[in-house]
């Protein structure tokens, strides 16, 4: 497996040289996998979580290397820690709205308006709802069994649908697509130096 980085030596032997590391390859070629048995339905229910959970981490963990390889390039080894902080601070929808301005210095944002972005943040909005669900406490109108004859009284109780039951074949096919046009039009030319207008990105115009 293939990995790269970024590094910083200290070619006079003193003081210290530093790398940040590039870890991508791992969730992505992990998310690969995952994909290609989804397709072939080589899978049990609980992989559509598996799968799910998955998305959403490689999702966070490209965005906070792609800042943090932005900051190191923009204010040195010495002073990109407070900027790396405070940018991956930002909650996650925020993060995936924000790093595309952050990364091109305000001049290119996502396309609001094509299915991969929607995607992107469906996803996150999921995962916030299933990793930090609850139940609240329903009300109802229940009869007044004085004035009732029969011996047994039948109840129906409406409830919302758990969100980790949206979670299906289908779903996470659209979530793994997604993914994959974040790295090809975002990751992928951030690495090279070409990141540039495309089917994902357009200039901002304010």
């Amino acid at each position: 497996m293939n990995h790269s980085g970024s590094l910083i030596i200290n070619v006079e032997g003193k003081g210290k040289s530093y790398f940040l590391w590039n870890g991508n390859e791992s969730y992505y070629k992990k998310l690969r996998l995952a994909y290609k048995d989804i397709q072939d339905d080589k899978i049990s229910d609980y992989s559509y979580f598996s799968f799910f959970i998955l998305c959403a981490s490689t999702l966070e963990y490209s965005l906070n290397y792609i800042i943090a390889d932005y900051c190191l390039n923009t204010f040195g080894h010495e002073k990109c820690k407070p900027f790396i902080d405070g940018y991956t601070a930002l909650n996650f929808k925020k993060k995936i709205l924000m790093t595309p301005s952050i990364i091109s210095n305000g001049e290119l944002i996502f396309n609001e308006d094509k299915m991969a972005f929607k995607k992107l943040n469906e996803l996150v909005s999921l995962r916030n709802r299933i990793m930090h669900g609850k139940e609240e406490l329903n009300e109802f109108d229940f009869p007044d069994i004085k004035e009732v004859d029969e011996k047994e009284i039948q109840l129906e109780l409406a409830t919302k649908p758990n969100p980790i039951d949206n979670l299906n074949k289908d779903k996470c096919l659209e979530f793994g697509n997604a993914l994959g046009d974040f790295k090809k039009f975002i990751m992928e030319p951030w690495f090279i130096n070409e990141l540039k207008e495309n089917d994902l990105l357009v200039k901002n115009k304010n």
